[in-house]
């Protein structure tokens, strides 16, 4: 029989968040702070995901402290240490809270005025214990989270593999049309490809959160970002190729095939695309050279593939902003 359930882990953050808690209790007691047990609540709340998130979250929670404290005492005050009043001063603090975008702050806070609704009279003593329990229990949280992993390597090694995947899938393009069988796996692939790349994107997104200061921790998430907009295009693009019938417009075709293996080739992360959107001006130069439709089917066929140039256009007019952008 087994005891612990099946994904049942100790990860890193369970381990900070932890040594936070115990140390905050401990250092509060050395202190000789009243409910020092508090404090190791609210390290517990307090320890985030990213450095960042840590930062920010324990900077609202003490500017959130300044609001609990002042609405309490006011009330508490006027009206006397009543449950009621403290009902009044969550229906004050609690939309507060969320109006100025410190959500992170009302349980905490709000636990720390029930020490002020027990008192029999509130002291300067008394909310400097608030202040050192929630200061405490905020510095450890961010302190054990000073450390965090370097996901830089992997993020690179990821970047590689975006690459390598749309090189693939660009020369797939070109031969897949009169493959039926192949379609359905071909948009699964991409699919992979944007699940994949959504993945990259919230792993930089962490790293750069980790990593809040350094102006370069944000290069891989512009990166992703960019991919993940370009993935979207290029699922489009399969999308409508593989609706026009390979009968028709075979020059045409033949032209954008050729564009295909062309972009397979070249493509990387420090292509600026320059020389490829020069290809795409002279395919589209070759289409209106061309003869008109004389059919249906072949006037179809001729709007769907310009429909395909301008959206690889814009593909690669992503890639040469982001480029600009990284020589800024």
């Amino acid at each position: 029989m087994k005891i612990l359930p099946k994904d049942f882990k100790i990860g890193p953050r369970t381990v900070k968040t932890v040594i936070a808690a115990s140390l905050a209790i401990i250092i509060a007691n050395a202190l000789h702070l009243e409910y020092a047990t508090a404090a190791g609540i609210i390290a517990i709340l307090s320890v985030g995901n990213t450095k960042k998130s840590t930062y920010q979250s324990g900077k609202n929670r003490l500017l959130n402290f300044l609001a609990a404290m002042i609405i309490s005492v006011v009330l508490f005050s006027i009206l006397g240490h009543h449950v009621l009043v403290f009902g009044l001063f969550l229906l004050i603090f609690i939309p507060y809270s969320a109006a100025c975008g410190m959500s992170e702050g009302i349980a905490p806070n709000a636990v720390l005025v029930t020490h002020l609704l027990i008192a029999t009279q509130i002291t300067p003593q008394l909310l400097l214990n608030e202040f050192l329990l929630n200061f405490i229990a905020i510095s450890l949280a961010f302190i054990v989270n000073l450390r965090m992993p370097n996901l830089q390597e992997e993020l690179s090694e990821r970047e590689k593999r975006v690459e390598h995947h749309f090189r693939d899938l660009f020369k797939r393009l070109s031969f897949i049309m009169n493959k039926q069988s192949e379609q359905a796996h071909f948009l699964h692939k991409v699919e992979d490809l944007e699940q994949y790349i959504s993945e990259s994107l919230a792993l930089a997104r962490t790293h750069m959160d980790n990593r809040f200061g350094d102006g370069g921790a944000g290069t891989s998430y512009d990166y992703f970002a960019m991919r993940a907009t370009q993935v979207e295009i290029f699922h489009e693009i399969a999308e409508i190729l593989l609706q026009i019938e390979v009968t028709v417009q075979k020059d045409q075709l033949t032209a954008l095939n050729q564009l295909f293996k062309e972009i397979g080739k070249s493509y990387a992360k420090d292509n600026d695309g320059k020389a490829l959107m020069q290809q795409v001006k002279e395919t589209l130069d070759i289409y209106r050279a061309s003869d008109l439709p004389k059919t249906r089917e072949e006037f179809e066929a001729r709007a769907r593939l310009f429909q395909i140039l301008q959206l690889i256009q814009t593909f690669i007019q992503i890639k040469r902003d982001y480029i600009l952008e990284s020589e800024t």
